[in-house]
């Protein structure tokens, strides 16, 4: 094993980089687009809420795989040329908005709604509502779903290889078509998702703890 990883080893490296890459664009964009479609969610006109419950409906009932290949399809058949990266992160920013706006309808719910009330008498406008009222009760309910939902996104992306997108599993098989050493590949490709989806946990933990901290001072 230690051969394959001298011999191969920026080739393993560059498709981490490229999951890292992907995963952290895509779930940034995702989260955007997930704040945007949790205001129609959580409103009290069908018009709005509709289309916006049908879209996390659509992309939370179906396979992710299938969401890629339909959107690596849709690029071939507009005839429309795209680095394969660049699709494979829209593809994660697509899937991860959908679960990221039910989060956050969630949380939303969570906040009481005579504190809104109170805000708007008091004359306080979006931007203040919403960072002294809304985010600080928001982030308690949103932050261990939202990070989960990266772990989540994390190991979902090793199907983008099945589309030729150059991360990490398609790096693993590249590898394994050149050494045909299968089980050494798979299991340091392994490794290093469990590695990722860990550092993502514990760097969690101690965002949470730290917000516990400053909550209670």
């Amino acid at each position: 094993m230690i051969e394959l990883l001298t011999d191969y080893g920026d080739d393993i490296l560059a498709g981490l980089l490229g999951t890292l890459l992907i995963v952290g664009i895509g779930f940034l964009l995702g989260t955007l687009g997930g704040a945007l479609l949790a205001v129609p969610l959580v409103s009290t006109s069908r018009f709005l809420r509709w289309p916006a419950r049908s879209y996390v409906e659509l992309i939370r009932n179906t396979p992710f795989l299938i969401q890629a290949m339909l959107l690596f399809a849709l690029f071939g058949v507009l005839r429309l040329r795209l680095d394969p990266m660049a699709i494979g992160t829209l593809s994660v920013a697509i899937y991860t908005a959908a679960y990221m706006a039910e989060i956050l309808r969630g949380a939303l719910h969570s906040v009481p709604a005579g504190q809104s009330d109170a805000a708007h008498a008091l004359g306080l406008g979006r931007l203040l509502h919403f960072r002294l009222i809304l985010l600080p009760q928001l982030l308690p309910f949103a932050l261990p779903a939202g990070v989960n939902l990266l772990a989540t996104v994390a190991k979902e992306s090793a199907f983008l290889s099945a589309v030729s997108v150059a991360e990490l599993t398609f790096a693993g098989q590249v590898v394994i078509a050149q050494t045909f050493r299968v089980f050494e590949v798979w299991a340091i490709v392994g490794a290093l998702y469990l590695l990722l989806v860990l550092s993502v946990l514990a760097a969690a933990r101690q965002l949470e703890r730290r917000m516990r901290w400053t909550g209670s001072a």
